[in-house]
Parts: structure tokens; C-alpha cells; sequence
């Protein structure tokens, strides 16, 4: 592996999943924002605020409040987006969450890459973080599990046929 590989295999961790749905839909639950807002966060949290201007330069804004009533505002910009394909966006950390204790990570950048699979969809979740030390920090503070979370809420959404997913 060469070294720049090496570095953002050191800053990385990706989630795999194949979900029971044609790639359309599974493309459109992930850019509808009355969608978005069923199935993205961690088990028993509400989706207050969800904005998703989706296009290159787009911006994107979801705010995610705990079944204990912490609110945390997520943000950034889509960097990539190719129908039905892949979806490539930053995620810049709101530096008021308590968990920083004033120290934020730097910006992550966010690629979902959706590949056909019979009449499934096989989504490829990689998140690119600043440094090592962010991945790290991240890591340990849950952010894989919260991502898992929201896939399972994404899974059960589809299960019960999302009346907006088309």
C-alpha cells in the first residue's frame, strides 16, 4: 500500500449493507429530507430540522435530538453527487457539542457509493476523517455504532415501505 493510501486507511472507517430495495429507492431515502429525517440518527432520536440541497456545492443541515434531549446540529456541503450512484459530502463538527470539550475534530468528508445487487442495493459508507487522532476519537466516542444505528432505522424503513420512498 502506498503511503498516501496508508494515511487515509489510517483516517477512514467504512460500514457496508445491503438493503431489500431497488437502487432508485435506496438513492431517493438518502436525499429526500422527509426521508432522511425517518431513518438518519441514532435509535430514539427525533429529527427536528432536516435540509438537504442536493447538488455539487449543496448544503446539507440535520439536527438530531436524543431521547434525553441533547440536540447535536450536523452540517456541511455535497461535494459529489451522481444519481442513483454515489454521494459525497463533508460533515463539518459543530464546535459547541460538549463531547469536544472546545477541542472539534477538523472537517470528515462523508462518501456513500450505492452498487446494484440483483434487485437489492449494496451501500458502501466511508467516512474520511482530518487525522488519525479524529478517527480515533470518534471511534471511541460511537460514531460507528451511531452509523450502524441509523442503518438499522434506514433497514426497518424499508421494511415497512416508506409511503414517500416511491
Amino acid at each position: 500500500m502506498s503511503a498516501p493510501a496508508t494515511a487515509v486507511a489510517e483516517r477512514s472507517f467504512a460500514i457496508e449493507r445491503i438493503f431489500n430495495a431497488p437502487i432508485e429507492r435506496v438513492f431517493r431515502l438518502w436525499t429526500d429530507p422527509l426521508l432522511v429525517a425517518q431513518w438518519w440518527g441514532i435509535r430514539d432520536c427525533t429529527i427536528p430540522h432536516c435540509v438537504l440541497d442536493v447538488r455539487v456545492g449543496g448544503r446539507w443541515r440535520i439536527d438530531m435530538l436524543t431521547a434525553s434531549g441533547v440536540l447535536y446540529r450536523n452540517q456541511g456541503s455535497y461535494i459529489e453527487v451522481v444519481e442513483n450512484s454515489r454521494l459525497s459530502y463533508s460533515d463539518e463538527p459543530d464546535p459547541e457539542i460538549r463531547e469536544w470539550a472546545g477541542k472539534p475534530p477538523g472537517q470528515s468528508r462523508h462518501t456513500v457509493t450505492f452498487t446494484p445487487h440483483g434487485g437489492q442495493t449494496h451501500v458502501h459508507f466511508e467516512v474520511t476523517l482530518a487525522s488519525a487522532a479524529d478517527r480515533e476519537r470518534l471511534l471511541a466516542l460511537g460514531m460507528r455504532d451511531g452509523w450502524s444505528q441509523s442503518f438499522d432505522r434506514l433497514e426497518q424503513l424499508i421494511r415497512q415501505g416508506a409511503s414517500h420512498a416511491g
